[in-house]
């Protein structure tokens, strides 16, 4: 449970970081760097930190420590870095597309977490 537990933390963090350097576009929570640099922390932080967290539930899933969903849903977390590199990023609005995929996922995370300490405790 402390190795679930953990990945879920993590990949929370990362999500709170990821919806910052969105918001940071419109210097809605944080300053706005007009050059757009904060983007491609997502290709240095954000993508990897999915990336090896979904690997981390993979194996956790694998030797029956959480249910699969728990890859499976984190790997949608790799659609934020995708939503940063496109062109026009802030004009077509993919900066929103990016901020809702972070919150749904944190969100969707926090709540299969709740469900599987639920599901453990009435076993």
């Amino acid at each position: 449970m402390i190795g679930l537990g953990s990945a879920v933390i993590l990949e929370i963090a990362n999500l709170v970081y990821a919806a910052t350097i969105y918001l940071s576009l419109h210097g809605w929570m944080v300053g706005h760097d007009p050059s757009g640099m904060q983007l491609l922390m997502h290709l240095i932080v954000t993508a990897p930190v999915v990336l090896l967290t979904t690997v981390w539930f993979f194996y956790l899933s694998r030797h029956g420590k959480c249910s699969a969903i728990f890859w499976k849903f984190n790997l949608g977390g790799i659609f934020i870095p995708v939503m940063s590199i496109q062109t026009g990023v802030t004009y077509y609005h993919f900066d929103k597309v990016g901020l809702a995929t972070s919150v749904v996922v944190a969100v969707g995370l926090l709540v299969l977490f709740v469900a599987e300490v639920r599901r453990l405790v009435h076993s």
